[in-house]
């Protein structure tokens, strides 16, 4: 059916096109139906979109289409449309025999993919294809198919410079913000650090979620190119400039149903340090009772993949596995994380600084800098404590917030606060993170990007009845009595 293109500014999130209740009945459509859209004048476009049915009023003729549509066939107000419902896509059936536990071939994943990007697959069925690899999960050989695809659906970042280098950690450790330590101190030394940061998942905040408290974290490829010349670094969202687009909606879905497929975790990873050129690559695998990798030989598992992914892609992988078993640093949340970055950064406030998160960052540096041979086999950490020490690297952080369009002055506390006291007196024997990082939530990170938690203490440590353990920042006054609630019957710091 030939129908007239009604534009409005709005966006989803994913494609949605909506038809009034008479116009659907006519042509036997029903909502959350999946429809196929097809420009009629040269050059031709094509995609497909989400079905909504709406009691406004509209001619027969239209039909009113998001953003995600007008901007992916290019649309002009009132531009006739062709509009069909969308057969059943071929990857439907694939992803059936991937939950059948059979083998997929590269052109059956190529195609998965390929489906994904082009939004030819609904939430469900993407949904679906995680569950799959959930549960009977996918060999090497369909992970090194699932990279390349992921890879080539999407833009690429093509420098020139011989020394490119990249970090990831696995994650689930609340207040592990090494990133924003490690990318200034690498990037001071000479090294060209592209960093693609993701948007929290599962924790109260991913380095993405930090970064947006004081700079902007979405770039076109072309901007990113004139940041990258002028300082060296970058710390952005990697969803946002379209590198690994399949990613970002796998991400999405799997951010829904709270699981990460070891083999999506390979293969995402993997993909976007591909798709920046990496080519120096630190992985860290943080392992712990409250984290995703829970035991040393998940973690040495897992270490075993990334090397033989490195060996077949020709890059250099080193893969760190550290102790993930409590939180690191003192603030969970956006500008909670920040205020510690600062502290380590900032050479005048190195009495202030957070030893741990200190440690961890000068540990995962000095590792990159001996990778790339700019330090000497066990000098690397020398190197990177040197250069945090000078000021350099913090002069090269506000270097790469100002080139991020961003300000290190709105950074700031919550409307809110709420101290937590202990009840008795004893040893800390536990911090989970898993509840930590919920508790941060209920306060509204990352959303907002004040609110968190700042934690006082660590496991070991000895505290007396009455001493401050944590106090919950948030914006609203429903979101500290939540908290508290969950703080009270969830016991996320025990104490013996």
């Amino acid at each position: 059916m030939i129908l007239r293109a009604k534009i409005k500014k709005w966006s989803s999130g994913f494609p949605v096109a909506m038809l009034s209740k008479e116009t659907a009945m006519k042509f036997g459509l029903q909502a959350k139906e999946t429809v196929f859209i097809k420009t009629i004048i040269k050059p031709i476009r094509e995609m497909t979109a989400i079905l909504d049915i709406i009691e406004d009023e509209m001619k027969k003729d239209e039909i009113l289409v998001s953003d995600e549509i007008v901007s992916r066939l290019n649309l002009k107000k009132h531009q006739k449309v062709d509009v069909n419902i969308a057969p059943v896509p071929r990857s439907v059936d694939l992803i059936k025999k991937k939950l059948g536990n059979k083998e997929l071939s590269k052109n059956e994943i190529s195609q998965i993919i390929s489906d994904i990007v082009n939004d030819r697959l609904s939430e469900a069925e993407i949904a679906l294809f995680v569950a799959a690899m959930y549960r009977v999960g996918i060999s090497m050989k369909e992970t090194i198919y699932m990279i390349n695809a992921m890879v080539k659906t999407g833009n690429r970042l093509s420098l020139k410079n011989k020394f490119i280098v990249d970090k990831h950690s696995i994650g689930g450790v609340a207040g592990n913000r090494t990133t924003p330590i490690v990318v200034p101190i690498c990037a001071a030394a000479g090294l060209t650090f592209p960093k693609t940061s993701s948007r929290a998942i599962t924790t109260a905040a991913g380095t993405a979620d930090v970064m947006e408290a004081i700079a902007k974290v979405d770039f076109s490829v072309k901007e990113l190119k004139k940041i990258i010349k002028k300082t060296n670094a970058f710390i952005i969202f990697g969803g946002g400039i379209g590198l690994v687009p399949a990613d970002s909606k796998i991400i999405s879905v799997e951010k829904e149903l709270s699981i990460d497929p070891k083999s999506q975790l390979l293969a995402s990873i993997l993909s976007k340090k591909l798709a920046v050129g990496s080519k120096y690559i630190l992985i860290d695998i943080p392992y712990g009772k409250s984290v995703k990798i829970t035991t040393r030989k998940k973690a040495e598992d897992l270490k075993r993949d990334f090397d033989t992914l490195g060996n077949y892609f020709h890059k250099k992988i080193r893969c760190v596995i550290t102790d993930g078993s409590q939180p690191i640093g003192h603030g969970v949340g956006p500008d909670l994380e920040l205020m510690e970055i600062l502290k380590v950064l900032d050479p005048s406030k190195h009495d202030q600084s957070p030893k741990d998160l200190e440690k961890k960052s000068l540990f995962i540096a000095g590792n990159i800098l001996e990778m790339t041979g700019k330090a000497k086999h066990g000098k690397g950490i020398e190197l990177a404590e040197k250069i945090l020490r000078s000021g350099k690297a913090f002069e090269k952080f506000k270097e790469i917030v100002k080139a991020q369009q961003g300000s290190l002055k709105r950074i700031r506390y919550a409307r809110l606060k709420k101290d937590v006291f202990s009840k008795k007196s004893g040893k800390i024997i536990e911090i989970d993170n898993e509840k930590i990082n919920s508790l941060a939530r209920i306060a509204g990170s990352p959303v907002d990007k004040p609110a968190g938690l700042y934690i006082y203490h660590h496991v070991g440590e000895i505290v007396k009845k009455g001493d401050k353990i944590i106090t919950i920042y948030s914006e609203t006054q429903t979101r500290i009595n939540e908290s508290l609630k969950f703080f009270k019957s969830s016991s996320p710091i025990k104490i013996k």
